[in-house]
């Protein structure tokens, strides 16, 4: 008897289009945050902005964006502390209390979970990195490559995925042989403006890149994507491209989001999904993890030693 073939895998739950009143409730709210970063700020104050109860406007809230409003106001904050870094604040203490913290522990720490790296080594990284485009360093990190012109579904680089564990120049991950794949749809690969970008994908367990992801991987747009399959947890797959062009400080000193273009799809456990690219919205969470200057981070990290063997 033939084998029965593996199911498909399931189509990820579509989330319900918000209506009008309920886009303009979050959009009220999260112009109520950005207006008050240096203040506390609690549920009752965003629901009243949203014009709606505390309890309702949490469940709107979470339905729009992907994300509660405590995860996009800390979104919001260290978005914020990052373009006053790029910019120059001379002072973390300065940049901490101007985001609304009282503790400087509790921002370092935050910052740190948040962005992937602690205040201090995001300035030195901006300070050394800021000016270089992201194609550049990309290409020195040794992930992946410009499309090449005679074919344009893929990269020049021999793995044409550049998938990675979640240190960014890492080693393949071993989980992709049964991983999830995919890709950017409602582009002509020749598009130039694909051709000349580079995605960056992660797995995340929440609708905002928050932490570093379970798996991830730098293509350019117009390459297979794969990640290690998620686990029976709901996961969400989050894309930003940007153009090779873009210089690294502008990438993240980017507020209304006009450098890069975005995607998510709830992840699949198995099989494929598909990016749609489009401009990032007002209900968009901020994305703080600071993608390209991982790259740099982890591409300066020094090589391990090899140990000698003592004599027998």
């Amino acid at each position: 008897m033939r084998a029965a073939a593996a199911p498909p895998s399931p189509a990820p739950a579509v989330r319900p289009s918000p209506s009008a009143e309920q886009l303009a409730s979050v959009e009220r709210a999260i112009r109520r945050m950005r207006d008050h970063l240096g203040e506390t700020q609690c549920l009752t104050d965003h629901a009243e902005a949203g014009l709606f109860s505390p309890f309702h406007f949490h469940r709107v809230f979470r339905s729009v964006t992907a994300v509660t409003p405590g995860r996009f106001l800390a979104a919001l904050r260290m978005a914020e502390a990052q373009r006053m870094m790029i910019r120059g604040s001379p002072r973390v203490t300065d940049v901490c209390t101007a985001v609304g913290y009282a503790s400087l522990g509790t921002f370092t720490t935050q910052f740190t979970r948040l962005v992937g790296m602690s205040p201090s080594r995001f300035k030195a990284l901006v300070d050394r990195h800021g000016d270089r485009g992201i194609g550049e360093l990309v290409d020195a990190c040794g992930l992946t490559g410009p499309t090449d012109p005679a074919d344009p579904t893929g990269p020049t680089d021999p793995d044409p995925t550049g998938p990675t564990d979640p240190d960014l120049t890492g080693p393949t991950d071993p989980g992709l042989a049964a991983g999830i794949t995919g890709r950017v749809v409602g582009a002509a690969p020749a598009d130039a403006a694909l051709r000349d970008a580079v995605l960056f994908t992660g797995l995340f367990p929440h609708g905002v890149p928050q932490d570093l992801p379970v798996a991830c991987a730098v293509t350019p747009a117009t390459a297979t994507v794969r990640l290690r399959p998620p686990a029976d947890a709901e996961h969400h797959v989050l894309a930003v491209c940007f153009d090779r062009a873009t210089r690294v400080a502008d990438a993240l000193d980017d507020p209304a989001g006009a450098r890069r273009s975005v995607a998510t799809t709830r992840a699949p456990t198995h099989g494929s999904f598909r990016l749609r690219l489009r401009a990032p919205a007002p209900s968009d969470p901020p994305i703080v993890l600071a993608l390209p200057l991982l790259l740099a981070r982890d591409a300066e990290a020094p090589a391990p030693t090899a140990v000698a063997a003592k004599p027998g």
